[in-house]
C-alpha cells in the first residue's frame, strides 16, 4: 500500500495481529448402511447406494420408509384366552437401529441404502456383504463424504460370522485410510454366548477369529445384543396364517378358522381387505404374489364388502390398480414400480373408506388380542444403534474425550445375556487384545454400556475409545484450519500464525478437559520452525511440518480402593 501513495491525504492500513482460529468438526454423525423399504424417491430417483443426510426419525421415514414386515408363524394364548408369547422374528434391523439412535440421544445422520427388503422363499432375508463392499457400492460411495465420523451397519449382524467381518474389516480400512471416522461393530447373535464343546470359548471368539489385525484402533464392538419392546405394527395380512396354540395344547391354523369367528360377514370382508393388504405390503418388500392372486383378493372383497354398495372412491380406483397388474411383468422393474404406485394408491382409498384394523380389532376380540401381543412382543437388536445414540449424547453432554460408558441405553428392557465374571473378565481383556465392551444390568441402574476400549485392547496408545475419537477430533479439526496456509509463504510469519492458531484451539480443549495436565505446557505443545521440525531443504521443497503434543484424558477403568487399619490413638 506504501508504494502506491501518490496523493497527500491520510490513510488507514489494517494490521492483522491475531491467528485465524479453528473451527471444531462434529464428532457424533453416524453413517447407518443398510436396506431400506424404500429405494426411489417420489421423483423416481434411485436411493440406493445415495448417502443422504437427516435430522430427525420423521425424516427418515418420510425418505426411506419403516421397517420390514415381522414374520410371525406361531401365538401362544392361556386358558382365559389372552395373549402370551410369539416367535417374532425381526429380519432387517437398519430401521430398529435408527429408532434406538434417536431414542438414546441421537441428532444428525447419514443413510445409505444398500437395496430394499427382499426374501428367500423360507422366508429370511436377503443380506449379501457385497451389497456394502462392491466398487461402487455403500462403503465406496460414503467414503466420498466428508461429514460421518462413525460407521455402522445393524443389519449385517443377520448374517454370519465372516459375511459380518468382510464388512468389518473393509470399514475399519476407510476409517485407517481416512483418519475422520470410527467403526461401532456388532456380534452375530449367535457369538454372543459362549460356544460350546472342547475348549469352551469365551463370547466373541468367532469375531476374534475373523476380524484380523489391521487398524483395530479405529473400532470397538459391544455385546449382547438388546431385549426391546419396540412397536411392530401388524395387519390381518400378516397374522392370516400363524398357527395359535391355546391352553390346552390345541392349535388353531389360521384367522380363517370357524371356531375363532364363526363365519360372521362382517369379520370376512374385513378379514378379505386384510389379505388386500397383505398383498400391498409384498409389492412395497419387492416380493409380490402372482398378479392372479392380486385379482383374486380384489374380487372377493368387492363381491363382499364391509358395505353395498362400495364407496365410489374405492370403485374409481380400481381401474388403474387392474391396468397395473395386467401389465405387471416379473422380470421388468418398472412394471413392479407403476404396480406398486397403483397399489399405494388404491390402498390409501381403501384405508380411509374402512379402517379396517382398527374395524377388525373391535369386532374380532382375539384378533385384537394377538395382533396388539404381538406387536409389543420382545425382540432381539444389535447394540450398535443404541451405542451411536449414546456416543452422540455424551460428545453433546461432555465432550468427545468423555469414554461412551458408564451409560444408560434407553429404550430396552436389558441385554440378551448376562455374563459371569470370568466371562467379562475375557471380553474386556484378552490375549489377542481385540476387546469386546460389555453391556450389562445393574439393580436399580439400568442397562449400561460398560466398557471403553476399542478393538486395540493391548494399544498403549490407543486402547480407549475416548482418546482414538479425541484424537480423530483435533487431527480433523486442525488439519481443515491449515489448509488456509497451503500456498503461504513458508516463513517464520507464517510459522507464528500457525503456531497460535493451534495453540489456542488446544487451549481451549484443555480448558473444557480434553486434555490433562494442571498447565498448558503439561496438556499440549506445539513446535514449528526451521532448525526445531524442519529443515531447508523441508523448506527449500515446500513442506511445512508442524509438531503436536498431547496428553490426553484417559478414564479411569480401574478404581482401586485400599484400606488399612491402625491402632486406636488416644
Amino acid at each position: 500500500m506504501l508504494a502506491n501513495l501518490k496523493v497527500p491525504g491520510v490513510y488507514v492500513q489494517e494490521i492483522t495481529t491475531l491467528p485465524p482460529s479453528v473451527a471444531a468438526v462434529e464428532t457424533a454423525i453416524p453413517a447407518f448402511l443398510g436396506y431400506t423399504q424404500f429405494t426411489t424417491n417420489t421423483a423416481g430417483d434411485t436411493l440406493v447406494d445415495q448417502p443422504i443426510r437427516i435430522g430427525s426419525q420423521l425424516e427418515y421415514e418420510a425418505i426411506f420408509g419403516f421397517g420390514p414386515p415381522a414374520a410371525v408363524s406361531t401365538v401362544t394364548l392361556d386358558a382365559s384366552g389372552a395373549f402370551v408369547s410369539s416367535d417374532l422374528e425381526v429380519r432387517y434391523y437398519l430401521y430398529d437401529a435408527i429408532r434406538l439412535f434417536y431414542a438414546n440421544g441421537g441428532g444428525d445422520c447419514y443413510v445409505v441404502s444398500t437395496g430394499g427388503y427382499t426374501f428367500t422363499g423360507t422366508g429370511d432375508a436377503e443380506i449379501l456383504d457385497t451389497d456394502f463392499t462392491d466398487a461402487g457400492r455403500a462403503l465406496e460411495a460414503i467414503a466420498k463424504v466428508d461429514e460421518p465420523t462413525l460407521l455402522l451397519f445393524p443389519d449385517m449382524a443377520a448374517t454370519d460370522a465372516t459375511a459380518l467381518t468382510d464388512v468389518q474389516k473393509a470399514a475399519l480400512l476407510q476409517c485407517g485410510d481416512l483418519q475422520d471416522r470410527f467403526t461401532i461393530c456388532d456380534l452375530i447373535r449367535a457369538d454372543t454366548t459362549a460356544r460350546t464343546g472342547p475348549p469352551s470359548e469365551a463370547p466373541g471368539q468367532n469375531f476374534r477369529d475373523a476380524i484380523g489385525v489391521n487398524q483395530l484402533s479405529y473400532g470397538a464392538v459391544y455385546t449382547p445384543w438388546l431385549r426391546t419392546n419396540l412397536l411392530h405394527p401388524v395387519d390381518y395380512g400378516l397374522l392370516e396364517n400363524i398357527d395359535i396354540v391355546l391352553a390346552d395344547g390345541s392349535t388353531l391354523s389360521g384367522f380363517d378358522h370357524t371356531s375363532l369367528h364363526n363365519d360372521d360377514p362382517d369379520i370376512l370382508a374385513f378379514m378379505r381387505i386384510g389379505r388386500i393388504g397383505a398383498a400391498h405390503r409384498d409389492i412395497q418388500t419387492n416380493t409380490p404374489a402372482d398378479a392372479g392372486d392380486l385379482t383374486t383378493a380384489l374380487d372377493d372383497f368387492e363381491a363382499a364388502p364391509p358395505v353395498t354398495p362400495l364407496p365410489p372412491e374405492v370403485t374409481a380406483a380400481r381401474p388403474d390398480l387392474d391396468t397395473a397388474i395386467a401389465a405387471y411383468d416379473p422380470t421388468d422393474a418398472n412394471t413392479l414400480t407403476d404396480l406398486s404406485d397403483a397399489f399405494d394408491a388404491y390402498h390409501a382409498v381403501l384405508v380411509t373408506a374402512f379402517d379396517p384394523d382398527a374395524n377388525l380389532r373391535r369386532i374380532f376380540p382375539t384378533y385384537g388380542t394377538v395382533a396388539n401381543g404381538i406387536e409389543t412382543d420382545i425382540t432381539f437388536h444389535p447394540p450398535s444403534g443404541a451405542v451411536a445414540g449414546v456416543y452422540a449424547r455424551v460428545d453433546a453432554a461432555r465432550g468427545v474425550w468423555k469414554a461412551p460408558a458408564n451409560e444408560s441405553i434407553l429404550r430396552v428392557l436389558g441385554p440378551e445375556v448376562r455374563y459371569t465374571q470370568s466371562q467379562l473378565e475375557n471380553l474386556n481383556v484378552h490375549t489377542t487384545g481385540k476387546s469386546i465392551n460389555a453391556i450389562r444390568a445393574f439393580p436399580g441402574k439400568g442397562t449400561l454400556i460398560f466398557g471403553a476400549r476399542t478393538l486395540a485392547g493391548n494399544d498403549g496408545e490407543y486402547k480407549y475409545i475416548n482418546v482414538r475419537r479425541l484424537l480423530i477430533f483435533l487431527e480433523e479439526s486442525i488439519k481443515k484450519a491449515s489448509e488456509a496456509f497451503v500456498f503461504e509463504p513458508n516463513d517464520a510469519n507464517t510459522w507464528l500464525r500457525v503456531r497460535g492458531m493451534i495453540e489456542n484451539f488446544l487451549n481451549l480443549q484443555w480448558r473444557a478437559g480434553a486434555l490433562q495436565g494442571a498447565r498448558a505446557e503439561d496438556a499440549y505443545r506445539v513446535a514449528i520452525g526451521l532448525g526445531q521440525t524442519m529443515s531447508a531443504d523441508d523448506v527449500t521443497n515446500g513442506r511445512m511440518i508442524v509438531e503436536i503434543s498431547l496428553a490426553p484424558v484417559r478414564p479411569a477403568e480401574f478404581i482401586i480402593l485400599r484400606f488399612s487399619q491402625q491402632q486406636a490413638q488416644s
